[in-house]
């Protein structure tokens, strides 16, 4: 017999179903009504019921249900739609019953008829809203503005469209927890995990929380215990939603940062100890975030505990070599000690003065420089230092004679320089320490930026290894070639790590620097190697004035050094020492 094609599902596809028959259509008029019409309403009698919705709207967008499934709670962002006219942007919704009889804004950027306003819908007066954006996770207001531009047909500037873009994810949040719906939210919050902005999403989600809370114009001020209770209540739901991200201790101190000390307590009763999460994130290897955390461990839990956790951070960055954060702890330990040697200062200069006259502005300078250096009081114009005999400007920070280690406190020998000596003792040897280490491995380039960013002394730190250490410990190099190969790699190591050409002129100058310190101290061998790699002729001048057989000795080895880069392929460095052995040859001839 035939084969039953219906069986083995061949012939013709069936007859997709018609598409559903709308039940509303919205309709904008040009005097700026917008209206919903009701196509069902009396279809027998022909007519249909027109609900205006609002007036002076210039543009509205509808985002329908994409995915044909149903709202999933009252404020479901994939069943809304939004205006933009007179009163700024507004959102409603379709609730989970339908559209409701009088529909109404539930929030928006302006104007009396929302119930809540959000700042995020404020959009820049200088710019046009153009659409909507819900896809991805990631939504956005998209807009244009304008921008001056050159044509290549006009000496004159003319103007040119630039697209601009709005997060509105806090709004989104903010209003699905006023509701109670925190698992949409989170939900929410969960689709833009990950995506541009998001972190920033949450910043602002729980800034804009505690500032109605305990901000300046908080509901707090205006004596309305019922506000009052609902704008914590606000807070702790956004910390709440935060707190399901791996971004939440992140967000809590950024939020901190940006708000008033006097802010604090009212957002960590929420967020949790702040010494604790501190730990955490020091656990967890966000350096920078465990950082951000000891001021308001020092203001909210104490001064010791702060002290103790910025000593484990400390380390803990000395480890991965984050040196611009030691910098930065550094400053933040010794605070306290330079503060009260500051306030010492300006007791005896107020004494003198008293004594005779004002004569005694000796004091007064020392300690208007310290709260220079520590970014507590403007610096006064002043004329550019003259630089050294070398041709270098190195970067002082403060008078070594007067920040020197209090009396009674245990020294520590070539740990000093800035701020260090009155570091704690095992802290200065542990800095100590991470030089010599560092100085053993010629690592040329990490011990110029540990030297920038701390102000540690490394002239007093090899003077005092050449003293007190047998053998001239770090400050002796042994083998030139094996130490100058070593410092070259290293110097190209960091140049490649580099953030572009404004780091890598931080490094140079910081091993010019350097270099000027080593020169200072007496530190011949590290000059040498370092004078050499840099390029510093006049060093290197200075170095073998009236040393002829040391000078010998130098072009035998640069000469062996150049052959062995030759041999590993690196024939840009062997150039770099032929031409620079080339020109040391021709300078001592001239002589």
């Amino acid at each position: 017999g035939s084969p039953r094609s219906g069986a083995l599902g061949l012939g013709p596809p069936p007859t997709p179903s018609p598409p559903p028959v709308p039940a509303h259509f919205m309709m904008l008029r040009v005097d700026g009504t917008l209206s919903l019409i009701d196509l069902g309403s009396d279809e027998s009698e022909g007519w249909t019921l027109e609900r205006v919705l609002a007036d002076g709207v210039e543009r509205f967008w509808i985002a329908s249900g994409g995915g044909g499934h149903a709202p999933n709670c009252d404020a479901d962002v994939r069943w809304s739609w939004w205006t933009y006219g007179r009163e700024g942007t507004r959102v409603w919704y379709v609730p989970v019953t339908g559209v409701p009889a009088f529909p109404a804004p539930s929030h928006g950027g302006g104007g009396d008829s929302v119930a809540f306003a959000d700042p995020e819908l404020e959009f820049d007066k200088e710019a046009y809203p153009l659409g909507i954006s819900l896809c991805d996770g990631c939504p956005l207001i998209v807009g244009a503005t304008q921008r001056l531009a050159f044509a290549s047909c006009s000496d004159q500037p003319c103007f040119e469209p630039t697209p601009k873009v709005q997060p509105i994810l806090p709004c989104i949040l903010r209003h699905l927890l006023r509701l109670g719906e925190t698992g949409a939210a989170i939900a929410a919050a969960r689709a833009a995990a990950g995506k541009p902005r998001f972190t920033h999403s949450l910043e602002w989600l729980l800034f804009s929380s505690l500032d109605r809370h305990a901000g300046p114009n908080s509901v707090a001020n205006k004596k309305d215990p019922d506000a009052t209770k609902e704008a914590e209540r606000a807070l702790a739901d956004a910390v709440r939603l935060c707190r399901e991200f791996p971004e939440y201790p992140d967000v809590v101190v950024s939020v901190a940062r940006k708000t008033d000390s006097r802010e604090w307590p009212a957002l960590f009763k929420h967020a949790g100890d702040p010494a604790l999460l501190q730990a955490n994130a020091l656990a967890a290897g966000q350096l920078r975030t465990a950082a951000c955390y000891l001021l308001v461990v020092d203001k909210l839990v104490s001064a010791d505990v702060g002290a103790k956790a910025a000593d484990e951070v400390l380390r803990a960055a000395l480890e991965r070599r984050r040196y611009g954060l030691v910098g930065e702890l550094v400053r933040f330990l010794a605070r306290p000690a330079v503060e009260d040697a500051a306030a010492r200062a300006a007791r005896r200069s107020a004494e003198k003065k008293k004594r005779r006259g004002s004569d005694a502005d000796e004091d007064v300078g020392i300690v208007s420089g310290l709260f220079r250096w520590l970014g507590a009081a403007p610096e006064p114009a002043k004329s550019e230092p003259a630089a050294d005999s070398a041709g270098l400007s190195p970067r002082r920070s403060l008078d070594e004679d007067f920040v020197q280690t209090p009396k009674g406190v245990e020294h520590v020998s070539g740990a000093r320089g800035g701020v260090i000596a009155v570091l704690q003792p095992d802290l200065r040897r542990t800095l100590r320490d991470h030089a010599a280490a560092l100085a053993s491995a010629v690592d040329l380039g990490a011990l110029a930026a540990f030297v920038r960013e701390t102000d540690f002394d490394v002239g007093a730190f090899f003077q005092r290894e050449m003293s007190d250490v047998p053998g001239g410990g770090a400050a002796r190099l042994g083998d030139f070639p094996r130490a100058l190969a070593a410092a070259a790699d290293s110097l190209r190591r960091h140049e490649q790590r580099a953030g572009g050409w404004p780091e890598v002129a931080a490094m140079r100058a910081g091993v010019d620097a350097m270099l000027a310190k080593m020169v200072a101290a007496g530190c011949v061998e590290w000059s040498l190697v370092t004078a050499t790699l840099t390029r510093r002729v006049d060093v290197l001048d200075e170095i073998f004035d009236g040393r002829d057989e040391v000078l010998g000795a130098w072009r035998v080895a640069v000469e062996r050094c150049a052959g062995a880069a030759n041999a590993r392929g690196d024939t840009a460095h062997a150039a770099f020492l032929q031409s620079l052995r080339e020109e040391m040859c021709g300078q001592s001839l001239k002589v």
